[in-house]
């Protein structure tokens, strides 16, 4: 499906699920590597290429905007995942665990996206039958796959939903789910399982190099029914502005804007919306031409375009008589959560 969504053709799937989206965060790939600064995001200068992360250093102002010109990184990581499979078991650390045990600045809450599914697609997000923190050590060392996810449900997913995970929360994504995933800049993940869809992992590999004994600390064991699922971690989206031709809604609630935010944008005929500061746009259906200032560019369905923060305001002249596109914003600072 991601190959599709970027008019690759039909091909079989294989094993790179992920498109990272003007990333800053270098992948841990270990010896499965392709190159020295995979996960790094270039951008394209007609012929020449910078990576993100040195243009931002360049030029502040520009990408980040007058408001937060003093920004030294996005603080957040987009991604385009697809999966073919049902992903592993897995949780992942909060802040204040990344720093004590990790000498990282950032833990890993995410938030999932659904762009479209095939099959019954369904995730995996939080213990509904939680088992005990000595429970859940043995049928990890044992492997015991069958009692793993007896602790959860199914819950059945569709294009548009939206769910936060938020630090410590088990989870797993389920096979033939397309989502844009948001998240804290990092890339730290406890792995339950040793072996998935062919692949077999390493200690090290599953509990980030600190043994499994301190990643039981990271899970949260408390039961989450289904009702609890939908009224804590999915989120309700919010009209900010409504025309006769284009409808915007804030898709992520504002107590996880610390991590990230998305807006949602559909319609049929024309559409604007402000600028000021640096954002992500994906191109979920349809196309149009996209003006600032006197500068134009045509887009099309499947494209990512990354939006500097020096452009006041931002015009959309569809193409199409139906589209939809997502704005992914950087998170607030704490002051900005403030106000």
């Amino acid at each position: 499906m991601l190959r599709q969504f970027r008019s690759q053709g039909r091909t079989a799937d294989n094993h790179f699920p992920e498109d990272w989206l003007a990333s800053t965060v270098r992948a841990r790939n270990g010896k499965n590597s392709q190159n020295h600064d995979e996960g790094l995001s270039q951008l394209n200068h007609g012929s020449s290429c910078q990576l993100l992360a040195e243009a931002l250093d360049s030029d502040p102002l520009f990408w980040f905007g007058p408001q937060a010109a003093n920004r030294d990184s996005t603080g957040v990581l987009w991604k385009l995942l697809d999966s073919s499979v049902r992903l592993q078991l897995q949780a992942h650390p909060d802040a204040a665990f990344a720093r004590k045990h990790l000498g990282s600045i950032a833990g890993k809450t995410e938030c999932w996206y659904i762009l479209g599914t095939r099959g019954k697609a369904c995730v995996h997000l939080g213990f509904q039958r939680p088992p005990s923190r000595k429970s859940w050590a043995l049928m990890i060392q044992e492997q015991n796959l069958e009692e793993m996810l007896a602790c959860f449900d199914r819950i059945p997913v569709q294009a548009g939903d939206c769910f936060v995970v938020p630090a410590g929360t088990p989870h797993a994504i389920g096979a033939g789910v397309f989502m844009v995933e948001l998240m804290e800049p990092t890339d730290w993940v406890v792995r339950c399982e040793t072996s998935n869809a062919g692949v077999t992992l390493t200690p090290d590999q599953c509990f980030m190099g600190i043994g499994l004994e301190a990643c039981l600390d990271i899970f949260d064991y408390r039961a989450y029914p289904l009702a609890d699922v939908r009224r804590l971690f999915q989120q309700q989206p919010r009209v900010i502005n409504q025309t006769s031709s284009f409808l915007e809604e804030e898709i992520i609630n504002a107590a996880w804007h610390e991590f990230f935010r998305l807006h949602r944008l559909r319609g049929t005929a024309d559409a604007q919306w402000a600028g000021g500061e640096l954002m992500l746009m994906i191109v979920v259906s349809g196309g149009g031409d996209l003006t600032t200032g006197s500068e134009t560019r045509h887009v099309r369905s499947g494209e990512t375009w990354l939006l500097p923060g020096a452009a006041r305001s931002w015009q959309w002249q569809a193409t199409a008589t139906g589209w939809e596109l997502l704005l992914a914003k950087l998170p607030m600072t704490p002051k900005s959560i403030e106000l």
